[in-house]
């Protein structure tokens, strides 16, 4: 700092003050020492300490995206937006996959301890008591947003995606087609249940019998959509229409079901779930539920505010509404 001061002419303090965006004390230094302090901090190349900088502020510079799991569309999306709004906003980015409980509670506790000064977490996959137990401590000292379709807020904002309406609004479609045999492609590992509910409520409303050979697990991996499809297959009263619970684990049916030799959506109509771009591009075009944009950046951008100690609620309610995408699978 002494040596940027040295080259443009300035003190040391004039230099701290435009490094701190110290309002006060740049009132005290001109445009044309700012313009010069630019140009020097330019010529030598100098870069700040950051980790002295966040251990005489107390603060990290950064904020955790925890994720169940890395490597998929939606995670991606996810992980692209927040981590582009956190760098306009000055902060860095940890992302890390929490799959289960106990990985996300470690991460938790590092949070806690300075790992990051906030925390974004898609957390769906774990059931409400679960996550509540998670927040009851680190939500008084570290904002938080949590995705979650059933916790509410307390110290801490949600971020919601209800599919319930979208999920009745095409299995009344689907029925209205004819279809009796609907099976349910579930994610074995989700630790809530409100679409697989949703599922369940409609064929009570509409009196149909529930058949548990057409609830299956697979909707958590290609690989198991593909086992799960083999074992659709062996029904002796097969399904004529599947709603799977992920798009790229009805993309995997599609092509599992035409392999078969079954036509779609002729012989079995397919629905996903998420509308993600790999749905437009499979054959025939996927039909699905999901938003008809998303973007995540505003979370990010709460979560700065957050951190900056603007004034907002912490307990702020973020949705995303889903409706059903009409193409060509069903």
């Amino acid at each position: 700092m002494a040596d940027v001061a040295r080259h443009a002419n300035v003190s040391t303090a004039a230099v701290s003050y435009f490094l701190s965006g110290d309002s006060l004390g740049l009132k005290r230094v001109g445009a044309d020492a700012r313009e010069r302090i630019l140009k020097a901090i330019a010529d030598l190349q100098y870069v700040q300490n950051s980790a002295a900088r966040q251990l005489r502020r107390r603060q990290a510079g950064r904020i955790c995206l925890i994720l169940p799991r890395l490597g998929v569309p939606y995670s991606d999306r996810i992980a692209s937006d927040v981590q582009a709004a956190a760098r306009a906003r000055g902060l860095s980015t940890i992302i890390v996959a929490g799959g289960d409980y106990q990985a996300v509670e470690r991460i938790f506790l590092e949070i806690e301890s300075g790992l990051a000064d906030g925390l974004i977490a898609e957390l769906q996959h774990l059931a409400a008591e679960d996550v509540e137990a998670l927040t009851l401590r680190l939500a008084t000292r570290k904002p938080l947003i949590i995705f979650h379709p059933i916790v509410r807020p307390n110290r801490f904002s949600v971020f919601r995606q209800d599919a319930t309406a979208a999920i009745r609004e095409v299995l009344q479609t689907l029925y209205c087609d004819g279809h009796r045999r609907i099976a349910y492609m579930q994610h074995a590992a989700l630790g809530e249940r409100t679409r697989v509910n949703a599922y369940l409520a409609f064929l009570g409303a509409a009196g149909l019998p529930f058949d548990e050979t057409l609830m299956v697990d697979g909707a958590q991996s290609r690989r198991s959509a593909h086992e799960a499809v083999l074992n659709l297959l062996k029904v002796s009263e097969r399904p004529t229409a599947l709603i799977a619970e992920s798009d790229f684990a009805a993309v995997t049916a599609l092509n599992s079901f035409q392999a078969a030799g079954l036509k779609v959506p002729a012989d079995i109509a397919v629905v996903g779930c998420g509308n993600i771009d790999e749905g437009l591009f499979s054959y025939p075009r996927l039909t699905t539920i999901g938003p008809q944009e998303a973007s995540f950046s505003h979370l990010a951008d709460h979560l700065a505010d957050l951190i900056a100690g603007k004034r907002i609620s912490r307990s702020k309610v973020f949705e995303l509404p889903w409706s059903v995408i009409r193409r060509d699978s069903a």
